[in-house]
């Protein structure tokens, strides 16, 4: 485990536990100045990458990698980021002893921090760096990168959008560059992050986090199920410039009949006060192929899908907000 021991100025803090919950060993590394750390990978040689920030003199943070032995002894240490004040690293290290680390900064003194990623020898050296898209409001990476199958990452996080914190998901290639981009929100009022990822058995990912309900009453745990897309219903990845989807209106669409041969009823039951601005249905294969699209009107309680024309089989129906998903169902047609 890590942390921070604050003693005077904050250090960071490690324990090994054994497996009955019995303390191995505590250990507490830093500087004069004040260090946190907020995650930790295990290392191919049995060592450790303890990462988190460190605030540097001026007053600014940068991002902070240890190297340990097993014995939890530090091997080295090394900061990373801007001139400013910029945020925690989360790091692991890849079959090639290369590590891989995310976090972020800022291009500017006078912008909001962005996501970047570092590749870094095993040293610590930097090999490359890429900082994510610019923008107005403020973005970071807070999780540990997964390590894909063609070699690229997937990195949670969170990133206002329109003011409000929404969580955050990212695909990129080998060399960083960006696949795609998913937002998470339950509501668009308050409030909403993930700070970690997994890989699930189907391909997909599984975000945690805590995100305030629908009724805005409370924060809570919040767990995210996506497929290897990002999608909460598969198929968004077939819409230009979708990134943005809301995880509590899955009961949102029914479709009736289902199965269906012809033509089904959608009947859509968006709660009052949710956005409704260029509604569209849109009908996707198991393939990932936009079938049909068709523009509805936005007070509309249901709408009638002609699938005269589509082979029978399973297909996932999604209703947009002009470049916002809100909600998504399957229909099988016989």
């Amino acid at each position: 485990m890590v942390g921070n021991s604050d003693q005077g100025n904050s250090q960071v803090y490690l324990a090994r536990i054994g497996v009955n919950g019995d303390s191995l060993w505590t250990k507490v590394h830093g500087t004069a100045q004040s260090e946190n750390a907020f995650a930790i990978s295990l290392a191919q040689d049995g060592g450790f990458l303890v990462t988190g920030y460190r605030l540097q003199s001026g007053n600014q943070y940068d991002m902070l990698l240890m190297r340990t032995d097993d014995d939890g002894e530090l091997l080295w240490q090394r900061t990373y980021g801007s001139p400013w004040s910029d945020n925690a690293a989360f790091a692991t290290e890849l079959p090639s002893g290369r590590i891989v680390l995310a976090g972020a900064e800022r291009a500017s003194a006078n912008v909001q921090k962005r996501p970047v990623l570092y590749m870094l020898e095993a040293d610590g050296d930097e090999v490359w760096t890429v900082l994510f898209d610019e923008r107005t409001e403020s973005a970071v990476f807070y999780a540990i990168p997964l390590l894909m199958e063609d070699g690229g990452f997937a990195i949670s996080g969170g990133e206002n959008v329109n003011g409000t914190p929404h969580g955050l998901l990212v695909r990129t290639d080998s060399l960083g560059e960006l696949l795609w981009k998913r937002w998470y929100s339950t509501n668009d009022a308050i409030d909403n992050y993930t700070y970690d990822v997994r890989r699930t058995l189907d391909g997909g990912f599984i975000l945690a986090g805590t995100a305030f309900d629908s009724a805005l009453v409370s924060q809570d745990a919040w767990l995210v199920k996506v497929d290897s897309f990002g999608c909460l219903i598969p198929g968004c990845q077939v819409f230009d410039g979708l990134e943005e989807q809301v995880t509590d209106l899955r009961d949102a669409l029914e479709v009736f009949p289902n199965p269906a041969s012809d033509q089904t009823n959608v009947r859509i039951t968006l709660p009052v006060g949710t956005k409704r601005e260029n509604l569209r249905l849109a009908l996707v294969s198991t393939e990932g192929k936009l079938v049909q699209e068709e523009a509805i009107a936005s007070i509309a309680p249901t709408h009638v899908l002609d699938l005269a024309r589509c082979a029978p089989g399973l297909y996932f129906v999604h209703l947009l907000d002009g470049a916002r998903w809100l909600s998504g169902t399957k229909v099988v047609v016989e």
